[in-house]
Order: C-alpha cells, then sequence, then structure tokens
C-alpha cells in the first residue's frame, strides 16, 4: 500500500470516526487507520456498554486539566449540538438527571451507525492496520503503516490513551506525538477502584454502601463525591471512588500520603448521628458485615461519619476507563485542535491531558474536538480549491 490521501485519521475510535464521518460527508477523501481488528472497540464498551454520550448539565468543573482550555473547547459544541448531530445519523437518545444515551441503551449503536456514515460517504478504513512511524515532509505527511506508506495533507491523531488494555488501550499514540515533537504528561488510572490497606476488607466485600467517598493527602481533605460505594477485597469501588481514581493516583507517584474517608450517612446531620446510634445502635444505618468491625473500633460515631483507611494503590490503568494525563494541551489550539508544534497536525480525545468525571463527560470532549477540528479541516480544503 503506497498511496496519497487528503486526511488521514489514526484511530478509528469515537472522536476518529466521527470526525472522519464529518469530513467524508463534504466530500473529503479520509483514511481511517485502526490497529485493532474492528473500529469503536473501546467505544462498544462504554458506560458498560450503554454509551452515555454527553451530559446536558455540562460544566467545565466536571474535567480535570488546564480549565480555560477545557471552557474554550466545550463552550464551542453543546451537548444539544452533539444530540442533533447524533439525531442526523440516526441515533435517537433518551435522558436521565442529565446523564444523555442512545435510544437503545446499546453502545453498539452509536458504533454501527458512525462506522455506517463513514463507509457510505466513502470513507477507506483499514483495519489491523498499526502505524509504525510518522514523518513531515514539504506540507505533507508520510504515515508508516504495517500495510506500506501513505501520503497525506492533514493528519488526524486520535488513538485514545493507555487506559483499557483490552478494549485496545495502549500507549503508541504517546509515542507518534512525542516524535513529532509534543510533549506528553505522567500518565494516570482514571474511572477505577482503589487498592485500600486493611485485613477487614475481603470480610467486607459485597457490600454496596449509599455514602460520601472523599480523600485525605497529607492531611488536606479533598472535597468527596456521593452516592452507591462498592465495597470489593481489595477495597472500594463505584462511581464516588471512580471520580476522585486520578486525583489519589497522581498524589500517590508523587510520593504524597493517601487515604480514602467514608461518610455512611451524609444524610444524617452529626448530632442526629449521636442521638441515633445511642437509641437505635448501628443495625439500621450499616450493612450487617461492616457491625464486627465497627466494633473492634470502640468509637461508633467517629467510624460512620469519618472512617478513615490508607490508599495504597490503584486498580491500574489496564482497568481503568479513561487516562488521566496526556499531550499538554497547551501545545494544541482549542480553537481548531491543530497542533501548535507542527502544522497540519490534528490532535483529539483521550490523547489529550484532559479527562472527565463519569457522566458523558469524556465522549463529550471526543465528540467536541472532533467536530471543531472536522469544520477546521473542511473550510481550509474549501478555501484552497
Amino acid at each position: 500500500m503506497k498511496k496519497y490521501c487528503e486526511v488521514v485519521v489514526v484511530g478509528a475510535g469515537a472522536s476518529g470516526l466521527l470526525c472522519g464521518s464529518l469530513l467524508a460527508k463534504q466530500g473529503i477523501p479520509v483514511t481511517i487507520l485502526e490497529k485493532n481488528n474492528r473500529v469503536g472497540k473501546k467505544l462498544s464498551a462504554t458506560g458498560n456498554g450503554r454509551c452515555n454520550f454527553t451530559n446536558i448539565h455540562m460544566n467545565s468543573d466536571c474535567y480535570y486539566g488546564n480549565p480555560a482550555w477545557i471552557r474554550e473547547v466545550i463552550g464551542q459544541v453543546s451537548p444539544e449540538e452533539v444530540i442533533r448531530l447524533f439525531m442526523s445519523y440516526g441515533i435517537w437518545y433518551r435522558q436521565k438527571d442529565g446523564y444523555v444515551y442512545p435510544h437503545t441503551n446499546q453502545a453498539s449503536t452509536v458504533v454501527e451507525l458512525l462506522s455506517q456514515a463513514c463507509i457510505e460517504n466513502g470513507v477507506d478504513f483499514k483495519e489491523n492496520c498499526l502505524v509504525k512511524n510518522i514523518e513531515g515532509s514539504d506540507e505533507q505527511f508520510l504515515v508508516h503503516t504495517t500495510e506500506g506508506t501513505i501520503f497525506c495533507r492533514y493528519l488526524i491523531i486520535a488513538t485514545g490513551g493507555k487506559a483499557g488494555k483490552e478494549a485496545g488501550g495502549d500507549d503508541s499514540g504517546y509515542r507518534l506525538v512525542k516524535k513529532l515533537g509534543h510533549s506528553v504528561t505522567p500518565i494516570y488510572p482514571g474511572l477505577t477502584g482503589l487498592v485500600c490497606k486493611g485485613r477487614f476488607w475481603p470480610q467486607v466485600a459485597g457490600t454496596r454502601v449509599q455514602g460520601c467517598f472523599s480523600l485525605e493527602i497529607e492531611g488536606k481533605k479533598i472535597p468527596g463525591e456521593t452516592g452507591e460505594i462498592q465495597i470489593v477485597k481489595k477495597g472500594v469501588s463505584g462511581i464516588p471512588v471512580f471520580q476522585l481514581c486520578r486525583v489519589a493516583a497522581e498524589a500517590m507517584a508523587q510520593g504524597k500520603k493517601v487515604q480514602g474517608v467514608i461518610d455512611f450517612i451524609p444524610t444524617m446531620k452529626s448530632e442526629e448521628t449521636v442521638e441515633w446510634i445511642r437509641c437505635h445502635g448501628l443495625e439500621g444505618l450499616l450493612p450487617r458485615k461492616w457491625l464486627p468491625v465497627v466494633e473492634q473500633t470502640g468509637d461508633p460515631v467517629s467510624f460512620v461519619r469519618d472512617f478513615h483507611f490508607p490508599v495504597l494503590d490503584t486498580f491500574g490503568i489496564d482497568r481503568a476507563q479513561v487516562t488521566a494525563g496526556g499531550v499538554f494541551v497547551q501545545e494544541v489550539n482549542p480553537t481548531t485542535m491543530e497542533s501548535r508544534i507542527c502544522e497540519s497536525l490534528f490532535l483529539l480525545g483521550e490523547i489529550l491531558d484532559v479527562d472527565g468525571k463519569c457522566g458523558g463527560y469524556n465522549l463529550h470532549l471526543a465528540w467536541s474536538t472532533a467536530m471543531i477540528a472536522a469544520g477546521e479541516i473542511a473550510g481550509r480544503i474549501k478555501e484552497s480549491q
């Protein structure tokens, strides 16, 4: 394989598929290279296969990263615009508490209809095609792959991050962008559980707590997240834990002491807790498996309202749902998604140093970066014709 294509997209995930389909719809030749044996592999697994693809309550506070850069990007693409675009692809939706899902409740619907749009508009897919190296030469890129070399005018890197090894996550995208002159921050697991110290975890494993989970780093309390905390044999999991995982991971990588904190009954005032335990005990406040653990402390009130335990590790990058860290966003123009280091190179989605909390925020970033880049590239090509 040795040919020329106007636009080459490396990665057939969320941002790659959408960007490719938008460009191809305007008659622009697009080739999408995918190292896996099928497109949208990681997208198919998002939201436990349900694909929470955006959130009506969009806010930069729901992201970790450079706040000004994030506001610039999400300010250009609203959740309503994403919903309308998806409807044009034939994807009807439903929402619950601001969380927006495909009406079918299946991520496969999104993958199939985005892929279908690409194919109908002439996108050339190359699966099982690994990019080995990229060179820039005379306003063109030479993309060297396991199937040969492709020349292109515009290059889009949408490889995703390292998280989720089973779904195809790896560090190949970082290696490519580094060769093109970009810097990459340290990488941490995001949206996964935490391994915690304590012999009692296997004893209480399998219980679920409607509580507030927070962190204490070097003695400083980090605001918590309320919801269902899942207890496992090695520690804690569940959405409240996922939301703070990357904060714990980064702190531990820096050698800081991290403790997890659970308030088992955040809806009850402190004075009510004292009176309740005096009158009724703990049986109505905690799952039964926890009662022997509390008895060992001798201070039930402090336990149910402020239970501390050392955090040792995360569940790891392979089990993480998203990568925290990536290409320094200061090196990417937020109004175009073009590299400030390498002209005509565009960087999308998870490869960037931005990660969102649970709730459709990470996918919204993927769609937003894809839509912004597609608009910019299409505009330039039309001007040059």
